[in-house]
């Protein structure tokens, strides 16, 4: 029985650590057909045309398809710098419920819409925020256009709390943002040697009582 209890009391802990990774970022393919779980803030100082309604794109997906098809994404059209300020510019933002020190795979697919890279008066810019901090590589400027391409990025939570943030800019048309995910990569740091000697600890004091008992019985 003392076996058995210290057994299940492993598996418990492994189970815990071992659970499937699913996405803790809410509605990242916008299939509601709106931005359900999304905050917008309209940029300042530019031309707005915020995050403020989902599309169904018809452009291509091309090289990659959305990972949920050619379905529904966020889109904006603000014009001008001030449209990637961090503070006050064009912002699309989620909160996420996040574990301090566990890292996680942040993935889209991004569409830079119909600019022309070949008109210096034309800019489109996609900054992607980690808590308010810009991810490293997470400032697309003037990506191909009329193209799906898939971006991944490697993060860590330092608390219970995240904010995802996107701002963009598009001088010339829209910008395209779908299929946003943001799964588990590793677990979190190992509880340290004194704390798993207390888990240890615990459970045969456990095992022992129960085995106590069933002498006395």
């Amino acid at each position: 029985m003392a076996r058995n209890i210290l057994l299940l009391g492993i598996a418990m802990a492994l189970s815990a650590s071992s659970a499937g990774a699913s996405s803790i970022a809410l509605n990242g393919g916008f299939s509601t057909g709106d931005l359900t779980d999304w905050s917008t803030s309209n940029c300042v100082g530019a031309v707005c045309g915020s995050w403020t309604d989902v599309y169904l794109p018809t452009l291509q997906p091309d090289p990659g398809q959305p990972a949920s098809g050619n379905t529904y994404a966020a889109r904006t059209a603000c014009i001008g710098a001030a449209c990637n300020s961090s503070t006050s510019g064009d912002m699309l933002t989620q909160q996420l419920a996040t574990t301090a020190l566990q890292t996680y795979t942040l993935s889209f697919y991004y569409n830079a819409g119909g600019h022309s890279n070949s008109d210096p008066g034309q800019t489109t810019e996609l900054d992607v925020l980690w808590n308010g901090g810009l991810v490293t590589n997470g400032q697309l400027v003037d990506e191909t256009a009329q193209t799906w391409q898939e971006y991944s990025f490697t993060v860590t939570a330092t608390g219970p709390s995240t904010v995802l943030e996107f701002t963009g800019r598009d001088d010339g048309d829209y910008i395209y943002l779908t299929d946003i995910s943001v799964t588990p990569l590793a677990d979190p740091p190992a509880p340290e040697p004194a704390s798993m000697a207390l888990i240890g600890g615990g459970l045969l004091s456990m095992a022992g009582a129960v085995l106590g008992r069933r002498r006395k019985a």
